[in-house]
């Protein structure tokens, strides 16, 4: 926000939950009053109840940066979801990844029998650098991923092949310490400013839980509480835990990128690096 204050530039979240509607406190949105005080874009822009998916978010989102170039203006992407920053800037060339109807199949059976956990481990062995990027309970994308590396080896070697996007990449890593404190600070605000009434209002309007939208962190424990088949105490105990997993998961999708020049905040102010 500092940044983008400074230079009258335009945000762009490269977060795949944060492109829902009504899904505010849970995704931690940036608030009403930020978004007046700086454009946001990709935010807000499909209802819980669509499948989102990466494909378009590079479509819409490369159409955002070319808005805003066209405006004169610098473009700061903050996120997040490390496959949609990659698809992003650096042309990921998702029209490339093969696909086979019969080989999905299969592997959505599969699923059935054994389980998210179990395709997650069959994606680590053939292919570790898609597996470091989706979380084990996302179902359909660990198919998806595991339908590429059938057929093909291996999404990561698909990836790089697009038009390129040239772009500074600053990267924030605070103390382990401090961010599991943090985290766990933001969860518990959370289910003190209403994300249960979110969840709740979610479930009444009949959004199907097995939707990518339903999968974020925190959701399906806030369902569990509504429900009756968890304490709250637990369901925010699971949300700080999935939610620590996943930091660790972005840590090591973004310290293999070596265009990233890595600072610790709470030794020095990042707003110096990125105008320098």
């Amino acid at each position: 926000m500092r940044l983008a204050e400074r230079g009258g530039a335009e945000i762009v979240s490269a977060d795949s939950r944060q492109v829902y509607r009504g899904m505010d406190i849970a995704t931690a949105k940036p608030t009403a009053e930020e978004r007046r005080r700086v454009p946001h874009h990709m935010i807000d822009v499909a209802d819980p109840g669509e499948r989102y998916d990466v494909s378009r978010y590079q479509r819409e989102g490369r159409s955002a940066l070319a808005t805003i170039a066209a405006r004169g203006a610098t473009a700061i992407v903050v996120g997040g979801t490390g496959l949609y920053v990659r698809a992003l800037l650096d042309g990921l060339d998702l029209e490339a990844l093969p696909r086979d109807e019969s080989v999905r199949a299969a592997l959505e059976r599969d699923a059935g029998r054994e389980g998210g956990a179990a395709m997650h481990r069959r994606l680590a062995t053939l292919d570790p650098d898609a597996a470091a990027t989706v979380d084990a309970r996302n179902v359909r994308r660990v198919i998806r991923y595991l339908e590429v590396a059938t057929i093909a080896g291996s999404i990561s070697a698909l990836w790089g092949h697009g038009e390129r996007i040239a772009a500074r990449k600053i990267g924030l890593a605070p103390p382990r310490d401090l961010l599991a404190r943090r985290i766990e600070t933001r969860v518990r605000g959370m289910a003190a400013r209403g994300v249960l009434e979110e969840t709740a209002r979610l479930l009444a309007a009949g959004i199907d839980l097995t939707l990518p939208s339903m999968t974020g962190h925190g959701y399906p424990h806030w369902v569990r509480h509504l429900r009756g088949e968890v304490e709250l105490d637990t369901a925010i105990a699971l949300t700080i835990r999935d939610t620590r997993a996943y930091s660790k998961r972005q840590m090591t999708w973004f310290r293999k990128d070596p265009q990233v020049r890595w600072c610790d905040p709470t030794r020095e102010d990042p707003l110096g690096i990125c105008l320098e």
